[in-house]
């Protein structure tokens, strides 16, 4: 398993994200202060995977399809058209808070043994699932992740066959390139060329191709490549940092990297996302 740690302070607001890669999951864990993520707005892709979202919410609100707010603690399972790969007509969430704590798994669909889909509504769980979430709370590790599937699966939520594959140990190829990599996400430097990386790690661009491609196809990456998986998570970032209270459109293109609000408004445009500034209508968070 692979991890790293992000921390970005917006204005007034925060975001700590730490990453885990799995070849059989992906997590992240979310601290958002005064952020708001709308479902809506995020970024579109090609096609949807035969893969679901834990969405578990530990701290701050969710709404579905504009009903009531639900406080946390809850657990949603999501399908990946709500989640990873919007799709039109998917139902959408607002998920807040000051702060928010999100622990989001991503988890091939076979592996699952409840009803999937928002409209299912919140998961029954055991108090002993909200203690392991509560452990990674405490101690963002891959540890007590993996004992947060291991709740889930003695709950008879996930099927027994995940834990049991878990990889312990990465080959070398992919922890030399995590070394490089993982820098980047730490500092959320998602404009980072193929070509800088290379020189970092000491590899040839064509070399270096090879191995990101067998890294993001390996623990199931956005997108499908490394230019496709920046392009989708500086486009999450910027949605995200324009819910921001006091942020202007101009001044999230230059924290994630865009060259220009005339750049952002053209990302905006390929991913068939609406106008920054319409964005931020929607989303600007409010206490």
């Amino acid at each position: 398993m692979l991890s790293a740690t992000s921390v970005r302070h917006f204005g007034d607001s925060t975001l700590r994200s730490t990453v885990f890669l799995e070849r059989q999951f992906r997590a992240h864990l979310v601290h958002r202060d005064r952020l708001l993520y709308d479902s809506a707005y995020a970024p579109p892709a090609k096609k949807a995977g035969a893969f679901v979202h834990l969405y578990a919410t530990l701290k701050g609100a969710i709404s579905v399809d504009g009903g009531p707010t639900l406080e946390a603690p809850h657990v949603h399972v999501l399908a990946e058209n709500e989640f990873d790969r919007m799709e039109k007509g998917a139902p959408t969430f607002r998920s807040w808070g000051n702060p928010a704590l999100i622990c989001e798994v991503r988890l091939p669909a076979s592996t699952l043994r409840v009803p999937i889909g928002l409209r299912h509504g919140a998961l029954q769980l055991s108090p002993s699932v909200f203690e392991a979430y509560a452990q990674l709370e405490a101690e963002a590790s891959e540890r007590n992740l993996y004992q947060i599937l291991v709740e889930l699966t003695a709950t008879g939520v996930l099927a027994k066959d995940l834990t049991a594959s878990v990889v312990t140990e990465e080959p070398e190829r992919f922890l030399r390139l995590w070394t490089v990599i993982k820098p980047l996400y730490e500092d959320l430097a998602t404009s980072a060329s193929l070509k800088q990386i290379a020189t970092v790690a000491k590899l040839s661009l064509r070399q270096l191709g090879r191995d990101l491609g067998d890294l993001t196809r390996t623990f199931g990456l956005f997108g499908a490549g490394f230019r496709d998986a920046m392009r989708v998570l500086r486009l999450r970032a910027a949605v995200l940092m324009l819910s921001a209270p006091g942020s202007t459109p101009s001044d999230v293109a230059r924290s994630v990297g865009y060259g220009s609000l005339d750049a952002m408004g053209r990302a905006f445009r390929d991913a068939e996302l609406p106008a920054p500034s319409v964005v931020q209508g929607a989303v600007r968070y409010s206490d």
